[in-house]
């Protein structure tokens, strides 16, 4: 395979609907391929033909993104594969359940089979508290206490690969070659989406990464209030409590490790539509009342200043909320602060 950079490729793969009709395109015009991979899965042997839809829709619930319909032992069966490739941003709590529940009451039996196939399951995350676990592995997990483990299977996009790869020789060059760049983005993403949520934010606290910043967090919020989590001293200020001086002290605060001279300044940070679309949806949010206009102007700016700063990410889905992240210089990408979906901002002092 050759090799590429593969963050590079982001516009080809970005959309989750690239991954989804990769896997449709394959399975519908090799369907040989599709019978292999759920023998490969399930262990299920298909009775003749095999029919492979693209987005099958469940009024009001949402469409699947690959529907197989078949038979198997002589009975009718449908298989329904849904595909991720931001674990992190874009895994949707009870998805699992709605679409298996849906495809259950409308086969009339459950004879329903599902295939979570994204970036992380448990095969190829770590165990050990290094990184946040992604929310879909939280919702493959909480599926089981619903769909019998015999009828779901979580599967890794490297398990795709691999399973693919002994198939590769009967398909075309164009396929061969789409399947090639997929796997060397969906690799360097995960990598980038594991470093961006590793769990050393605050294992030192942020005075240890940027000692350049001569200012001391506990005096210039003094507004706030110190709990400790994991070993860890946390600052957190509830900004619904904050008046305009004390937003500003929190603004500046952010903008002055900004400045340190310990950030990568040559690595430019982008944020993802997922997290954009969120921030865009919050900030909306604040817009409804006319008593949450003065933090919609705090957000509004904070948000704005991150975005067009080249050193800052500001990363999350919005559900809790969301983070503004930093490389440092030698020691990989942490995080500057976090904003809570309850309105509250954290910094990490000291362990």
């Amino acid at each position: 395979m050759e090799s590429y950079d593969g963050l590079k490729l982001r516009p080809l793969f970005y959309s989750e609907i690239s991954s989804s009709f990769m896997v449709y395109e394959i399975f519908n015009n090799h369907k040989n391929i599709a019978k292999d991979f759920l023998k490969y899965v399930f262990g299920m042997v298909v009775d003749g033909d095999i029919s492979i839809v693209r987005e099958k829709t469940y009024p009001k619930k949402g469409s699947i993104d690959v529907f197989l319909s078949l038979k198997n032992k002589g009975k009718k069966t449908v298989v329904l594969i849904e595909v991720k490739v931001h674990d992190y941003l874009s895994a949707t709590a009870n998805q699992i359940r709605t679409y298996y529940e849906a495809a259950a009451e409308e086969l009339g039996d459950n004879n329903v089979y599902f295939i979570y196939l994204t970036q992380f399951n448990r095969n190829n995350i770590s165990q050990e508290p290094k990184v946040t676990f992604p929310n879909s592995i939280k919702e493959y997990d909480d599926s089981l206490k619903i769909i019998p483990k015999a009828k779901i299977r979580h599967i890794n996009w490297k398990e795709f690969h691999d399973f693919i790869k002994p198939h590769k020789n009967t398909l075309p060059k164009e396929y061969n070659h789409i399947l090639d760049l997929h796997e060397n983005w969906v690799n360097a993403k995960s990598d980038e989406d594991l470093k961006l949520n590793s769990v050393d934010v605050g294992i030192r606290g942020l005075p240890s990464f940027f000692p350049d910043v001569d200012i001391d967090i506990e005096k210039e919020l003094e507004f706030g209030k110190i709990y400790y989590k994991d070993k860890k001293k946390i600052l957190t200020v509830d900004l619904e409590q904050c008046n305009q001086v004390q937003l500003d002290k929190v603004f500046a605060v952010i903008k002055k490790f900004s400045q340190s001279e310990n950030i990568d300044k040559k690595l430019k940070q982008v944020a993802e539509e997922v997290t954009l679309q969120a921030a865009k949806d919050f900030l909306r949010s604040l817009s409804d009342s006319e008593d949450s206009w003065t933090l919609l102007s705090f957000y509004s700016s904070l948000f704005n200043f991150v975005n067009i700063t080249d050193c800052l990410l500001l990363y999350g889905s919005g559900t809790r909320g969301f983070s503004i992240k930093v490389s440092i210089k030698r020691k990989g990408i942490i995080s500057l602060c976090t904003l809570w979906a309850s309105k509250k901002i954290d910094f990490s002092i000291k362990r």
